[in-house]
């Protein structure tokens, strides 16, 4: 048995929470900050009752299942980095249409959003090494949300690569001010105010942004 299968069999017998990155077990079990859980339950929440209310046969998993990266490489003969050969990722969230490829293992095929809010244990992952993988297994659209900046950075699959589609951010009340002042003073606002967003994927479904980063803690 190898090195990763046997860690790998500890946290499971203990049921702890984890994942397997660049061939590393990273341990989810020391709790990310309450912000991190608010956004991610808020894009659940978000995505979950647009599918309910349009009748779509979408599922949306809020960091309850495994993509298994190491099965989709293996199905697709997609060439993985060397390190990645074993892993499987348990994203903040991820929305799955194609249900041949939700099972009792994971989901083992291509989702068509996935989302990932950073944190001070996995923000290079995610950025970096994960955002590779999931360009080469064929995620439609990924979201990088920044906690700290309130930000949430689409990124959408074009030709086999990502290409940076919007970046959207939450306005203060003292930017918002500002800029209503210029409008009054000059009656040109040289800056969009951009309050919503729409998923690349579902154009149709508006989002507030002040929905996604409300109410939280100041860190």
């Amino acid at each position: 048995m190898s090195s990763i299968m046997q860690h790998e069999n500890y946290y499971v017998m203990r049921n702890f929470k984890y994942q397997i990155i660049g061939g590393k077990i990273i341990n989810m079990a020391p709790l990310a900050s309450p912000n991190h859980g608010k956004i991610s339950n808020r894009v659940n929440i978000v995505l979950s009752n647009y599918f309910d209310k349009i009748g779509e046969d979408y599922e949306v998993y809020h960091d309850n299942n495994y993509l298994r990266i190491d099965m989709i490489a293996k199905k697709n003969n997609i060439i993985l980095p060397d390190e990645c050969k074993n892993d499987k990722f348990r994203p903040d969230v991820m929305v799955i249409r194609d249900r041949s490829i939700d099972t009792v293992k994971g989901v083992i095929g291509a989702p068509v959003i996935v989302v990932e809010v950073l944190s001070k244990g996995t923000e290079d992952y995610d950025t970096q090494l994960k955002k590779q993988v999931y360009e080469l297994i064929g995620v439609q659209e990924y979201w990088i949300v920044n906690p700290g900046l309130k930000s949430i950075n689409i990124y959408v699959l074009k030709d086999g690569k990502y290409i940076s589609y919007k970046t959207y951010c939450k306005y203060s009340e003292s930017e918002l001010e500002e800029i209503e002042d210029e409008r009054q003073k000059t009656g040109k606002v040289f800056d969009e105010v951009i309050l919503e967003f729409s998923p690349y994927s579902f154009p149709e479904l508006k989002i507030k942004i002040d929905d996604i980063f409300k109410n939280l803690i100041k860190e």
